[in-house]
């Protein structure tokens, strides 16, 4: 089956390459200067990729993570969007990233910049800056959301990675996993492995919607009670504790406190 990844791409292999003394410690990812005139220098742009070749998984969380997740599946039906911002220091380690998975055979969806701040504030007032990279934030989840419903339609398992990048786009990238109902992973590397977050966004309707209703005045059901409900709404108590909604354990049923807040708010948009 084909797949899609979305990947939020960060500077990992820039700070990995300053621990090794390839890049001078003192520079900043920040300085649009520098990393622009190494961009421009075949010879830097060389001598980083070839860190990056030694040990792709080590120079790279974002490598690292991506080549976990696809491990022992054809890179030929896998297609990585690497999502970046525009500056200098990101474009070069997207550059250097996309070429890695080009030589290990994976196919690269066509890159989108977003604001990534440095870019704008070296050029144009702080105020403006700061306006393009929340404008930016806000096109780059509608993008994502329309890859990812995009991509499920034309068949491919879409997965996305939220290991590297400005926060705000580790979460605008999270998000729109879950607005999705895409598989979201990333790399936790106290734990050494790949970690996959349930689904936390999702919303219920028609009959899931009174299910919820009906458990939000119960404590919880136990035993034949249970059993009884679940007998009467089995796809739907399970799409709802897919979705972190209810928490279903052998005999017992329990509406959790997230389905408990949105139907509080739902009530209050209709009453």
């Amino acid at each position: 089956m084909r797949e899609f990844h979305a990947v939020s791409t960060g500077v990992s292999l820039l700070t990995n390459a300053q621990k090794a003394g390839i890049v001078p410690q003192s520079v900043r990812t920040s300085d649009e200067g520098y990393w622009t005139e190494v961009l421009e220098n075949a010879e830097k742009v060389q001598a980083l990729y070839g860190f990056l070749a030694e040990d792709p998984q080590k120079h790279s969380a974002e490598l690292n993570t991506l080549y976990r997740a696809t491990e022992g599946r054809d890179p030929a039906d896998i297609e990585v969007y690497l999502v970046g911002t525009k500056t200098a220091a990101n474009e070069l380690v997207r550059r250097l990233l996309e070429r890695n998975l080009r030589e290990a055979g994976y196919r690269i969806f066509t890159p989108y910049e977003i604001s990534g701040y440095f870019g704008e504030v070296s050029r144009f007032d702080p105020a403006y800056a700061k306006d393009e990279f929340v404008k930016g934030l806000g096109d780059l989840l509608d993008r994502l959301i329309y890859l990812g419903i995009k991509k499920k339609q034309e068949g491919y398992r879409v997965r996305f990675n939220p290991t590297g990048g400005f926060k705000a786009h580790v979460i605008s990238c999270a998000l729109a996993g879950f607005l999705t109902g895409s598989e979201v992973y990333y790399m936790n590397e106290d734990f050494q492995s790949l970690v996959y977050l349930p689904h936390f966004f999702y919303l219920p309707k028609g009959k899931e919607l009174e299910v919820l209703e009906f458990l939000s005045k119960e404590s919880c059901l136990t035993g034949p009670q249970a059993d009884e409900f679940l007998k009467q709404y089995p796809d739907e108590i399970d799409r709802l504790s897919t979705y972190q909604l209810l928490e279903v354990e052998e005999d017992t049923i329990r509406i959790r406190s997230l389905a408990r807040a949105f139907l509080q708010g739902l009530n209050r948009s209709t009453g």
